[in-house]
């Protein structure tokens, strides 16, 4: 039966994919796979910029930019640490703190700090299709003119991608498509405006870009999805998991059988959005 939350045959869990190293390796493959850059062309870099990333999961964004801009200070926080590296690894400008984004309020020490807030991949977590409770305190950590960028998958988009017209993807489509059944988490339709989104919550849109990824990252990506159906699996009760399973299955040797031919695709979306005031130009 569902629950309030819309959560049915998924356990009731804020994060519903999972927190292992293969959880981990997922993260690092789609991190690679995702647009060509890591800060969107508009907007400006500097020495001395304090940015922050929510729900940095293994940290792999903000130390990839930490080795190429030495002169920025780097903060991430995430519900849990488990997937980041120690702080004995880290550079000397990264930190790492606890924050629960969905039930906690905002720190103080916080609050209008941040030129950049970096965040991505919050469709596993949104509630009721509404960003905006999220979105509102990403904006509060903001300085005055401070940029958000927000990077999604866009599930409603996704499509099959056959390297020959004879091969089938029914069964790639229920293996998608059968979690979102559970929870309505998983098939989100506020991705698809950004800009409108932004606006409610205060931020100006100053870009709202959406493109598929390209065919040659779609066998890499593909993997990727596989690793994260079989964390959502791993969240479904024993019913739904063994069902899951047989799916998983036949995707899987449909997909061998197929050389790899079959492939799942939907558009990666980003948006920046920018807070009023400051000195900050584009």
């Amino acid at each position: 039966m569902a629950n309030s939350d819309n959560l049915s045959g998924i356990k009731k869990r804020e994060y519903v994919l999972g927190r292992d190293y293969l959880a981990s390796v997922r993260l690092s493959l789609q991190h690679i796979q995702e647009t060509g850059y890591h800060v969107h062309p508009s907007i400006p870099l500097r020495a001395g910029m304090e940015i922050m990333e929510v729900a940095t999961g293994t940290g792999i964004w903000m130390l990839d930019l930490a080795s190429k801009y030495p002169d920025i200070n780097f903060h991430g926080t995430d519900y849990s640490l488990e997937q980041a590296p120690p702080r004995e690894f880290l550079p000397s400008k990264v930190t790492l703190s606890k924050w629960d984004l969905l039930e906690g309020g905002v720190p103080e020490e916080y609050v209008g700090r941040f030129d950049l807030v970096h965040v991505r991949l919050l469709v596993c977590v949104i509630k009721n299709n509404d960003p905006l409770p999220i979105l509102e305190k990403l904006v509060k950590i903001l300085e005055p003119g401070g940029f958000l960028q927000l990077g999604e998958m866009d599930l409603v988009t996704n499509r099959f991608e056959h390297a020959r017209p004879d091969l089938a993807s029914s069964s790639f489509e229920l293996a998608f498509n059968f979690p979102s059944t559970l929870d309505q988490r998983l098939g989100p339709i506020w991705v698809s405006d950004l800009s409108t989104q932004f606006g409610l919550a205060g931020l100006s849109s100053v870009v709202d870009q959406h493109d598929f990824r390209k065919k040659s990252h779609l066998s890499f990506y593909t993997d990727a999805a596989f690793l994260a159906w079989n964390e959502w699996r791993e969240g479904m009760d024993e019913s739904d998991k063994e069902r899951y399973g047989s799916i998983l299955g036949q995707a899987r040797k449909d997909r061998e059988e197929a050389k790899r031919g079959l492939a799942l695709n939907m558009e990666i979306r980003t948006g920046v959005g920018r807070k009023e005031g400051g000195l900050s130009t584009m």
